[in-house]
């Protein structure tokens, strides 16, 4: 099953709020809303620079892993359930946590739990042949309320509210969030490792926006 995990090296190396909570109407939230920003038609050719991503104050204390394997290498060490800096040769350093949930040899679902944006995306193995499906609904639960969050081809948005909910998730106990694929109506729940829900304390503590470069102007 290598090309299960060669899709894996590929979402940490592109890195990288629709925010419908009728309880709590965010600033700003309007402005993301209208634009669309992880589903934006871009019919234009353009080219842009930035300047590479950067650590903010309170990472001293983790270890870098350093991505320095293409497809080519189908079975890097992944640091599972661990905050971590990461290490791009393009676009910088950033941090995050990377989360499993699978049936060895079979399917599996990815999250990747960075401070701008979380990647989502589910493998159903059938046989000799898998199908892979970006989810565009993630839902988090916040005590008896939950976040929904509407994103693009696997990708979701992180906003101040999106990071308060995850660094003050419990630890010590089972965490479900729901995802929902384009196309299915069914919801799939899935569990989140315990340490990548101790590692939101982490990565989420003391959230502002980058301002090198915002997940919404990747490009993808």
């Amino acid at each position: 099953m290598n090309f299960l995990k060669l899709n894996l090296i590929s979402r940490l190396l592109l890195l990288g709020g629709l925010i419908l909570n009728p309880l709590h109407v965010l600033a700003g939230e309007k402005d993301i809303v209208d634009s669309q920003v992880f589903c934006k038609k871009r019919n234009e050719i353009s080219i842009q620079e930035f300047s590479k991503l950067g650590i903010p104050s309170g990472y001293s204390d983790l270890d870098t892993h350093v991505l320095d394997k293409d497809f080519r290498h189908p079975k890097p060490k992944i640091p599972w359930s661990e905050s971590k800096v990461f290490e791009d040769p393009v676009i910088g350093s950033y941090v995050g946590v990377v989360d499993r949930n699978f049936i060895p040899g079979a399917s599996r679902i990815h999250t990747l739990w960075y401070r701008d944006v979380i990647l989502a995306e589910g493998i159903q193995v059938f046989g000799y042949s898998a199908i892979r499906y970006e989810f565009n609904v993630l839902m988090i639960p916040n005590g008896d309320d939950f976040l929904v969050i509407y994103g693009c081809n696997g990708r979701f948005p992180v906003n101040e509210r999106v990071a308060e909910v995850l660094r003050n998730q419990s630890t010590g106990k089972k965490m479900f969030i729901k995802l929902f694929a384009e196309g299915s109506g069914v919801g799939q729940l899935n569990e989140i490792g315990g340490g990548t829900v101790e590692a939101w304390k982490k990565i989420y503590a003391n959230w502002t926006k980058s301002k090198e470069l915002p997940a919404e102007r990747l490009g993808y």
